[in-house]
């Protein structure tokens, strides 16, 4: 399809409706203009027509976007999450979807189907040495004129390209401080917007095809990540070449040195790739991914044993265990949400060995030794996740919660174990929203455990 067909296509009342009802309604995120997004509820209508009326008239600007800063250890600086309001998180979506209609090859792909590929590359003999190459503060670093000379090739509308220009040159701002006398940016895509991997895969599609048509190579780009299977020989040349091509572009690839993030070795030497540790023909968990999911689940108990010290009623302490149960298990089978598969087990469901899901099970039985829940809870197991994920559809399931399926009393029993006995007695409309906002919480909790893995 045309860009210009997708884009009046998509910025029309009906999927713009959608957007707002299936994607931004039930969502808690607010941005600099302090509204809910169910607020719009109010005045929608208007709402709706002033999208359309700015978007084809080219007029439509974004407030700045709220920051949002997400510590990533005492070494690094935070990351900068960027924050829209509800309505231009509609726009947001809307453009999203009309560029992924107009860049179809640029979709993003699983991390599991990425692992899945890499394994078939090692088993395939053809390889004997990798190259690692890491991109320095990619989302940040990625040049709007990068953006505009891929984009521009097939966009040719001016108000789809005057879209595009604004959501990348729109200021994130703290919430105290505003948007007066901030600068439009200059530099780089902000991180947390609909069309931030997007536009991402869409600047780096022709390097990545250059590369990826190399028939004597095995290569993948991960948003900064990317790794090449070479022959003998071959690998440092290819990722010499390939830094080279990244800095012609305006990006920031670490060199190689001793202790740069890129690397070049035998395929004998192990090494990590999206979280997952690559030895000989086994691949893994990478160790630190575990210990973080570790201490994700000993995060729960310790909020259970704060949550029951002190004064409580039988019925208290029953709903504190029943709580602490849900979390962990949401925890060790991760559930369906948003039509996709979520959490840890996942993630990482292309191992090739389940020994380490053994001692993860080992550590949540001593989990709940320690805090005496032994008997108390019933704690699902990470190894029956793991070959419950190998099968079927979401609807075949019942080991791994499907938390799109449920229907309104089995949402209000979710919802007792959060505030009690009240999820029973307020109207539909009501729980049907806190029900979303509490189970979106959750599910992005499951993030966090793989946020870091690459």
């Amino acid at each position: 399809m045309s860009a210009a067909r997708s884009f009046n296509k998509h910025f029309s009342r009906k999927p713009l409706l959608r957007i707002y009802t299936d994607k931004i309604k039930m969502s808690g995120a607010i941005g600099l203009d302090r509204t809910r997004p169910a607020k719009l509820d109010d005045n929608l209508s208007e709402e709706l027509d002033l999208i359309i009326q700015k978007a084809h008239e080219g007029t439509y600007r974004f407030t700045a976007y709220k920051e949002k800063l997400i510590l990533k250890g005492a070494t690094s600086n935070p990351r900068q999450i960027s924050i829209p309001t509800a309505r231009d998180r509609i726009v947001l979506r809307a453009l999203c979807d009309s560029l992924a209609e107009v860049f179809p090859a640029a979709k993003l792909s699983l991390p599991q189907e990425v692992i899945d590929d890499l394994r078939a590359g090692l088993e395939s003999g053809k390889y004997a040495e990798y190259a690692k190459i890491d991109l320095k503060n990619f989302y940040p670093s990625i040049p709007h004129s990068l953006i505009r000379s891929t984009i521009w090739k097939k966009v040719r509308k001016p108000q789809f390209r005057h879209l595009i220009e604004s959501a990348i040159t729109t200021p994130t701002v703290p919430e105290s401080k505003g948007r007066k006398d901030t600068p439009d940016s200059t530099l780089g895509v902000p991180q947390g917007l609909a069309i931030s991997n997007l536009l991402a895969e869409i600047a780096l599609q022709d390097i990545d095809a250059t590369f990826k048509a190399r028939r004597s190579i095995w290569y993948k780009r991960y948003v900064d990540d990317i790794l090449i299977l070479a022959p003998k020989g071959k690998a440092k040349r290819v990722a010499d070449e390939l830094i080279t091509a990244l800095k012609d572009l305006g990006l920031s690839p670490h060199d190689f040195g001793p202790d740069s993030k890129s690397k070049v070795a035998d395929l004998t030497e192990p090494f990590s790739f999206l979280g997952y540790q690559v030895d000989g023909d086994q691949i893994m968990i990478r160790r630190e991914s575990i210990h973080r999911f570790e201490s994700s689940l000993a995060k729960i108990f310790t909020a259970y044993r704060h949550r029951v010290t002190g004064p409580q009623t039988n019925k208290d302490r029953q709903r504190a265990r029943a709580y602490c149960e849900w979390k962990v298990n949401l925890r060790i089978t991760g559930c369906f949400f948003d039509g996709k598969r979520r959490g840890w087990a996942s993630y990482f469901s292309q191992i090739t060995s389940t020994t380490q899901l053994r001692s993860v099970n080992h550590t949540i039985r001593k989990l709940t030794q320690r805090f005496s829940l032994e008997g108390k809870i019933q704690t699902k197991s990470l190894i029956k996740t793991f070959y419950e994920l190998k099968r079927g559809k979401p609807e075949s399931h019942s080991y791994i919660p499907n938390l799109d399926n449920l229907d309104l009393d089995q949402k209000r029993s979710l919802l007792a174990i959060w505030i009690g006995n009240e999820a029973w007695e307020m109207p539909d409309a009501r729980a049907e929203r806190l029900f979303e906002i509490k189970v979106t919480k959750a599910v992005r909790e499951l993030e966090e455990d793989i946020a870091q893995a690459s």
